[in-house]
């Protein structure tokens, strides 16, 4: 979050950074209320301060003056009663206005509000438009390879269920992304729960938020984790990292659970836009100074997992307008989907700065000094699966119907080096 002090002082610029991400976001209330806290402070200070003095009075008074000391501390403690209470109310709503301020953009950010095209950096082809692709969902279809009927019997709308060589591929792009970030990335991997508590869902900026697209359980003392980014956000909660280890890089396999897709996708075919799906979560925590170097150098390791697997695609750099709660600067990467005729997201790389790490009380010391500061956080996919499948089907297809298997993920899938129609399923 904002430092309340910060958003005080420097009323006037996070006013003009906010403008540029658009919606509405309730800075004069959030003022208004840290003003009443402020003054509502001082008097509960000056109160508890005279009502120690009177006490320490009554020691050495007797007589007359010493039950007159006894009943000013009880007037004022019941003056504390009354104020005390208020405090805490004003102090509860600051806490969840400040809550609900998004990450200021960066200065270096590209502006534009969330219809703005974006900025393109790189595009590694030029896609032909009028493609004659079947979309995924039909050529899965003649594999036998996905089944949504019997995914709906299992769990409703938005789930699928994967057969034979379709679980396989999906199987062997989990395995391969892992290794490829561990071994040529140096990322040391991690295995996370698949469900999160409420503090950790907030120390993330997914709470309160987006709790609407979130899956809450056990009367929301716990939730379905949205993204491995709020376990890996939180793994470092309370705790004060020495710089010289960072950047800390992990990286981790992890089902999604979101509820968007029950609005935003019941016209979307296939696997663009489902309930769970499967993601590789990378992450980084380093130096202040050095969270704008990593998000160059994270940018570019997702990206070489979709060189890997020979997808045309491009960098665009997130208009201000559309930028993650969180990101102060995001990148997302966008295959080419010949059987849709568009760009599909599979990974958005973000430095969120210290909006995370100030929820989440994670801290960095240099070598020889005495004085913490807040550490950065960035988070990348590196893919996201359900349209890194949809892209490699669609880009492999061949003449006959079978689908190619990118070279990377041919020794994960026993040699084969095509998918060919299953034998039928009962």
């Amino acid at each position: 979050m904002l430092p309340l002090r910060f958003i005080r002082e420097n009323e006037a610029l996070v006013r003009e950074r906010l403008a540029t991400r658009g919606g509405d976001v309730s800075l004069d209330e959030l003022l208004s209320l840290d003003n009443q806290r402020r003054q509502l402070l001082t008097e509960v200070e000056s109160l508890r301060a005279a009502r120690r003095k009177v006490s320490r009075s009554i020691g050495r008074a007797s007589g007359e003056e010493r039950e007159s000391l006894i009943a000013r501390t009880r007037e004022l403690t019941s003056q504390l009663g009354a104020c005390e209470p208020k405090l805490t109310d004003v102090q509860t709503e600051v806490e969840q206005l400040l809550l609900e301020v998004p990450m200021l953009p960066h200065a270096s950010a590209l502006m534009g509000d969330a219809d703005h095209p974006g900025q393109i950096h790189f595009c590694s082809g030029t896609p032909t438009p009028g493609s004659q692709t079947p979309p995924h969902d039909e050529i899965a279809r003649d594999l036998g390879i996905l089944d949504f009927v019997r995914a709906s019997k299992v769990a409703g709308s938005g789930f699928w269920i994967f057969r034979g060589a379709g679980a396989q591929l999906q199987r062997a792009l989990i395995q391969w992304m892992l290794d490829f970030q561990v071994q040529e990335h140096g990322y040391r991997e991690l295995y996370l729960p698949a469900l999160v508590t409420e503090t950790a869902m907030t120390n993330a900026a997914k709470l309160p938020k987006f709790a609407g697209d979130s899956y809450a359980v056990d009367n929301r003392r716990l939730w379905l984790s949205p993204t491995a980014e709020v376990a890996l956000s939180e793994y470092h909660a309370d705790e004060t990292l020495d710089a010289a280890m960072l950047p800390a890089k992990y990286v981790a396999y992890a089902a999604a659970f979101r509820r968007e897709a029950g609005a935003a996708g019941v016209e979307t075919r296939g696997l663009r836009r489902v309930r769970q799906f499967d993601k590789i979560e990378l992450f980084n925590v380093t130096t202040p100074d050095d969270s704008y170097t990593a998000l160059e150098r994270m940018r570019s390791e997702a990206e070489a997992v979709i060189r890997h697997l020979g997808l045309t695609y491009r960098v665009r750099e997130v208009p201000t307008g559309d930028l993650g709660f969180a990101a102060a600067k995001q990148y997302d990467l966008e295959v080419w989907s010949p059987g849709a005729g568009e760009w599909l997201e599979v990974s958005s790389v973000s430095n969120c700065e210290a909006f995370q790490t100030r929820r989440a009380g994670v801290r960095v010391r240099r070598a020889g000094s005495g004085r913490t500061e807040y550490a950065h956080s960035l988070n990348g996919t590196a893919l996201g699966l359900p349209r890194t499948f949809v892209a490699l089907l669609e880009n492999g297809l061949q003449t006959d119907g079978t689908v190619a298997i990118p070279e990377a993920l041919q020794p994960y899938m026993g040699g084969r080096k095509r998918i060919e129609a299953e034998a039928p399923w009962l």
